[in-house]
């Protein structure tokens, strides 16, 4: 396949204007009202979404992703309070407590030179929503939706061009379309992110920035990366293990991968034992299987999408270990998704096993400590790259012949992109 280099804007100085153009609307409509100014909001993001980023000729998975997209976040916005946890209220009283933006700068600042070994996520996430509101001059969280939504067609767009340019696994030239298609589609209806897009929260700027360090890295932009893992290390601590994963992903850094899995485990054992092992090996199927289908609490109003994403990405998971059994042209991406999930799952362990000590909890099998529905999302779009492989390849199944010529051949090295 052809890869075209550039920017995730396919024009970046037009894109650039065009959202100067939005933001300026938004501050007219929105003090007139706010709903409206929403569904407005979301509408001009069509002609955004299909001219001025770069997709591949997949027009039914942009068009009905996209159409699917825009009507959960108008039921969302319509439905679901921003402000659902403590997290999210915290998030929001930086608005009310700054009056304006320049008030809130040097407190942000203060924070990150003299807090810097213990950064804490509400200055920093205030860094990027603080001058939207400001400037729009808001006091209502609703618009929080904007801007999420906003990331979350960035990271799909982000998680696609990556993709395009690095995934250097095996596929026929027919599958690799088909690949994207499945992989744009899921992300874009993707009840997870499209709640938690819907709410005051980082996790979907998290995610993001994880996708945008590896490809920084990929690039060889070095001094750009630091800059963006500082940031993106004062949302999230552990942004370094899902940004590293991504980069070892694409970059085919088997031998890397192994590594650190390697060092993650020694570390879980070390400081939880054969038990935090264990947790970490169920965490990993959980990662796809979260919420729980098995569990019927789960299929109740408020969680039902999510459960329902967690059941088909459940059935990509059992594609996968059967393509795994058949396809040996597939071992290789199973293999380095498998230590890399593995290893994103050592993490959540020890951070669910210092909360449950901190809070003198017992911890046990199948103790996880935290909410992994939402820890998952900085790897969900990995999820998604793995069910779509899954099914590209899954097709197989059902032809005469199964037998699909070597593209690549070569061992488990860490070879360059």
């Amino acid at each position: 396949m052809e890869v075209r280099q550039g920017h995730s804007l396919q024009h970046p100085v037009a894109g650039a204007l065009y959202m100067v153009v939005l933001l300026l609307l938004g501050k007219l409509l929105f003090p007139l009202d706010e709903q409206m100014g929403i569904i407005i909001f979301f509408a001009l993001m069509i002609p955004f979404f299909f001219f001025l980023l770069r997709w591949p000729n997949t027009p039914g998975a942009l068009f009905g992703g996209l159409c699917v997209m825009l009507a959960g976040k108008l039921v969302y916005a319509l439905t679901t309070d921003p402000l659902s946890g403590p997290d999210e209220i915290h998030y929001y009283e930086q608005v009310s407590t700054f009056e304006r933006l320049s008030d809130f700068m040097p407190y942000a600042w203060n924070h990150l030179v003299t807090e810097w070994a213990n950064i804490s996520a509400y200055p920093m996430f205030g860094l990027l929503y603080m001058p939207l509101f400001k400037w729009l001059e808001l006091q209502d969280p609703l618009p929080i939706i904007m801007l999420n939504s906003l990331l979350l067609l960035l990271l799909v767009n982000q998680t696609y061009r990556l993709n395009e340019q690095f995934f250097r696994y095996e596929m026929e030239q027919d599958q690799r379309l088909r690949f994207h298609s499945y992989m744009i589609a899921g992300l874009l209806i993707s009840p997870s992110f499209m709640l938690l897009s819907s709410v005051f929260a980082k996790d979907v700027t998290c995610a993001l920035l994880g996708l945008y360090g590896a490809g920084l890295l990929l690039r060889r932009k070095y001094l750009w990366f630091i800059v963006l893992i500082i940031y993106a290390t004062g949302l999230r601590d552990y942004s370094i293990v899902y940004t590293l994963g991504f980069y070892f992903l694409y970059g085919r850094k088997f031998k890397s991968a192994a590594a650190i899995m390697l060092l993650a485990m020694a570390v879980l054992a070390l400081q939880i034992g054969p038990l935090g092992l264990l947790n970490s090996g169920m965490l990993t199927v959980f990662l796809f299987m979260s919420p729980n289908p098995v569990n019927v609490v789960n299929w109740d109003s408020e969680l039902l999408f999510r459960t329902l994403e967690a059941l088909w990405l459940s059935v990509g998971l059992g594609l996968g270990i059967l393509n795994f059994l058949r396809f040996k042209e597939t071992r290789p991406f199973y293999l380095i998704a498998a230590m890399l999930l593995f290893t994103y799952a050592c993490t959540l362990s020890l951070v669910g096993y210092v909360t449950i000590t901190g809070r003198d909890l017992e911890y046990g099998v199948g103790t996880v400590g935290d909410n992994m529905v939402r820890k998952k999302l900085p790897v969900l779009p990995m999820l998604y790259i793995v069910h779509a492989y899954s099914f590209v390849w899954g097709r197989k199944w059902f032809r005469k012949s199964a037998a699909l010529p070597s593209i690549e051949k070569g061992g488990l090295t860490d070879a360059r992109p």
